[in-house]
């Protein structure tokens, strides 16, 4: 039931482009389930690119993971030095391209990457990508309850609770 009302759900935001947050008692559960609805979206659903940022999860390695999650290293070699120069290839692309964003373990990143994301999203390439924040439950809430992602939190559209394993 809930895979089908999630599935629905990320329908509705990728056709949006807006933003989900899907919270689960640990990764295997809230990622699983994320997954599950993916794998189920229509033929016509934009390119996903998951994001699985490395520590120290701040801005360059949010900036990392999608440089690589959008295969821009096929296209323009290693992520240049400048975050600026990359952030301005992710843009062009994320421009070109719509695509459904997945951050897996958003509550683990710096505020600072989740503002660059949301930066992205807001301003930089607006209605062009939809993403999903999947994260702890309680701590993905506690992340966007910063005074810094006050925004970010007042875009998400919809929220999900993956439910403890039976």
């Amino acid at each position: 039931m809930l895979d089908t009302e999630l599935h629905e759900d990320l329908e509705e935001i990728v056709t949006m482009r807006a933003i989900m947050c899907v919270e689960g008692p640990e990764a295997l559960q809230y990622t699983g389930a994320v997954t599950r609805a993916v794998v189920q979206l229509s033929e016509e659903a934009p390119e996903v690119a998951w994001i699985d940022a490395k520590a120290p999860r701040d801005r360059a390695a949010a900036v990392d993971a999608l440089y690589t999650a959008l295969h821009l290293d096929s296209a323009h070699g290693p992520r240049p030095r400048s975050l600026a120069d990359a952030e301005s290839l992710i843009v062009a692309e994320l421009t070109r391209t719509p695509r459904l964003v997945v951050v897996l373990g958003a509550h683990e990143l710096r505020t600072v990457a989740l503002e660059m994301l949301y930066g992205m999203w807001a301003h930089l390439v607006p209605g062009k990508f939809a993403w999903v924040l999947t994260g702890r439950s309680g701590e993905l809430e506690n992340v966007l309850a910063h005074p810094a992602l006050a925004s970010l939190q007042s875009c998400v559209f919809l929220r999900h609770r993956v439910p403890e394993p039976a």
